[in-house]
């Protein structure tokens, strides 16, 4: 068999422990996929007066995990990582408008996301993932790049599946790094309106949900979840001049100050009406070290700035994301 010929399809789960075997969606923007199952076993020690080195052994429990990565993701296709993660979006358009769905890190309630049912492989070779959702994301862009996505998945047992006969879907919209804008603003200030023009190279976003599944006496596979205290660093690459000088200033002015700063990355296709694709991430974080001075881009001198999530009072959060495109639901 040829790895060519292999394909992911995703079918959305009504609940946790609630496996969807039939997919509806084709996630062929993905450029790779590997699929772990876990057995949780066991060597049993046993007094048999001999040197053989074990005489029964015991399965107790069966999970799976994955890790994938789209090399060059659309302002549709994004927004199922995002349900994966976060709780899911309710999409908002209007007449002659794109579909908008806004969301958030949890702050309080936990979140809520869509779990998956994942097939993975080719007619006759194919293995399902049960209750798949998001255990790491990484986002990243770069000028002369699109976005890459990129990350791992938890999941319950795999088993054998099926593909479903789905077309390839039409209609998507490519991310390029010349739609992108980076504005980067004061602790108190407007998240946004500060641009910084002309300075940045690339952005680098990972957000750890610390989510873990388990299972209870009486199960075999997992029967429930929860998250733990998120975690998010942004790490931005600048080139150093007259405005980008000022945050190594800021971190090295003095021992007891931390630089802190609300940062917006912005996709946008600038379209008018229903054809506007825009893709919007606000950051709240602390520069918790200093950077190396310097690096070196093509002979052009330059640092990394890295910011980690930190709860922002003006932004009433650490992380938003917004989505526009032309995707009214997500099958």
């Amino acid at each position: 068999m040829l790895n060519a010929h292999n394909l992911l399809e995703r079918g959305q789960q009504s609940a946790f422990g609630t496996a969807n075997a039939v997919a509806t969606a084709k996630l062929q923007s993905v450029g790779s996929f590997a699929l772990t199952p876990e057995l949780q076993t066991r060597s049993l020690s046993q007094l048999r007066g001999t040197l053989a080195p074990a005489h029964q052994t015991a399965l107790d429990m069966y999970m799976s995990n994955a890790t994938f990565e789209v090399p060059d993701e659309t302002f549709e296709d994004i927004n199922y990582w995002f349900e994966s993660l976060f709780s899911a979006a309710t999409p908002t358009t209007g007449e002659n408008l794109p579909h908008t769905r806004a969301y958030a890190a949890p702050t309080t309630a936990e979140a809520t996301p869509k779990f998956m049912t994942l097939q993975w492989g080719q007619t006759g070779k194919v293995w399902q993932m049960n209750d798949a959702s998001i255990a790491t994301l990484t986002l990243s862009g770069a000028n002369n790049t699109g976005i890459q996505v990129g990350g791992s998945l938890i999941g319950g047992k795999a088993i054998t599946g099926a593909l479903q006969s789905l077309a390839d879907r039409t209609g998507l919209t490519r991310v390029t790094g010349c739609q992108a804008s980076l504005a980067i603003d004061a602790w108190d200030g407007t998240v946004g309106a500060t641009a910084v023009a002309s300075s940045a190279f690339s952005w680098e976003l990972t957000i750890n949900p610390n989510r873990q599944y388990r299972a209870y006496l009486g199960s075999c596979t997992p029967t429930a979840w929860n998250d733990q205290n998120w975690a998010g660093q942004l790490r931005l690459s600048l080139e150093l001049n007259n405005t980008t000088d000022d945050y190594i200033k800021a971190i090295l002015a003095a021992a007891s100050t931390i630089l802190e700063r609300q940062i917006q990355i912005k996709y946008s296709n600038d379209a008018a009406a229903a054809a506007r694709r825009e893709l919007t991430i606000q950051f709240a974080g602390h520069a918790m070290e200093a950077p190396q001075l310097f690096q070196d881009r093509n002979g052009v001198t330059t640092y990394d700035l890295v910011f980690e999530g930190v709860y922002n009072p003006a932004m009433a959060n650490w992380l938003k994301v917004e989505t526009k495109s032309g995707a009214a639901t997500l099958v």
